[in-house]
């Protein structure tokens, strides 16, 4: 056998070793993802059974002390006989047959789940560029400069949503009030969500925070990947920030970001309450305290309106965060292995 057959041979061999090392990471990986589905659907029943637990609980049964008893408001067999309803109803469907006016709960849910789906995934997209934008502007700190943009991502973290929302909203009304038009854009309404440009500001709103967050993220990934010898050795030869950051960063940047988007979602989710009724944006949030507040509805329909809109909003937010965490457990090794 000549020298050129051995290294055919060889060659070979690796080629093999290759594609068996892809086959056993590939087969790892999908193990691993079935694991996190199962435990993730074992987690999610239990979740929903608590959820439908709890908002089974009647909403005037309270617990007072009198010369020093215990006075409950309600039997715990009635308690009871409510949980074991409320496990019916959610079984049977019957839950989302409750009729509110001359729609079922089934009917506002799907239409109030698409609006906060729309809501969650441009803010999750505006946050990201936010995000983006921001910390590559972040990550070329010098000086008092530096530290004036820094503020600028650490400020909106350290205030209240509630305080944010209130402002951009309040800025909003000025300037519907005086008709000033935003180019390209026109007039802004404040409140409901007819139209696309109502969704507009609800999307802005509920993005600030969680861009704040991830331009931090990716300020500190820009920065750590400029000591990297690889970087240095291409600033050296004269490449640009621009030509780093798109050829040799954004892998790591891309890393980060997906490494930092359940942090974010977390933080899109505690705003979502505040900002759809705020702006009257009726999604989920807004019908689940309106459900729980309003006196315009009867009350025995209005608390099966509520349990429902709970155990949707329970069920979504789960969905949501085990995709992401799917998609992480997905694509992170990839990324690792380039």
């Amino acid at each position: 056998m000549t020298l050129k057959d051995n290294t055919v041979n060889i060659h070979q061999q690796n080629q093999k070793n290759r594609v068996l090392e892809k086959n056993m990471r590939n087969k790892k990986l999908i193990i691993s993802l079935l694991k996190k589905g199962l435990s993730n659907l074992l987690i999610l029943i239990v979740i929903l059974a608590l959820v439908i637990t709890v908002t089974a609980i009647p909403m005037d049964f309270g617990i007072s002390y009198y010369n020093g008893e215990t006075m409950i408001s309600i039997t715990k067999e009635q308690v009871f006989e409510s949980i074991k309803a409320n496990f019916r109803l959610f079984a049977s469907g019957e839950l989302f047959k409750t009729m509110i006016k001359s729609e079922s709960v089934g009917q506002i849910l799907v239409l109030a789940l698409k609006r906060s789906l729309i809501l969650l995934i441009f803010g999750t997209l505006l946050a990201v560029l936010i995000g983006l934008v921001k910390g590559m502007i972040d990550s070329r700190r010098n000086g008092h400069m530096g530290t004036f943009k820094l503020l600028q991502s650490l400020i909106p973290l350290s205030i209240p949503d509630i305080l944010v929302i209130t402002l951009i909203q309040l800025g909003a009304m000025a300037l519907y009030k005086n008709e000033t038009a935003i180019p390209f854009i026109g007039v802004l309404p404040y409140f409901g969500d007819e139209g696309v440009k109502s969704v507009l500001l609800p999307i802005l709103s509920i993005s600030l925070l969680p861009g704040a967050y991830l331009a931090r993220v990716v300020a500190g990934a820009i920065e750590e990947g400029l000591t990297k010898p690889y970087v240095l050795t291409a600033r050296g030869k004269g490449c640009s920030m621009r030509q780093i950051i798109t050829t040799h960063l954004s892998k790591p940047i891309g890393f980060s970001v997906l490494s930092a988007l359940p942090a974010a979602m977390g933080i899109l989710f505690s705003s979502l309450v505040i900002v759809e009724m705020f702006y009257s944006y009726r999604g989920i949030g807004y019908h689940l305290i309106y459900f729980y507040t309003t006196t315009l509805v009867p009350r025995e329909s209005a608390s099966m309106a509520f349990s429902a809109f709970i155990i949707a909003l329970a069920v979504f937010y789960y969905v949501v965060f085990s995709v992401i965490n799917l998609l992480k457990a997905y694509v992170m090794p990839k990324i690792k292995s380039e």
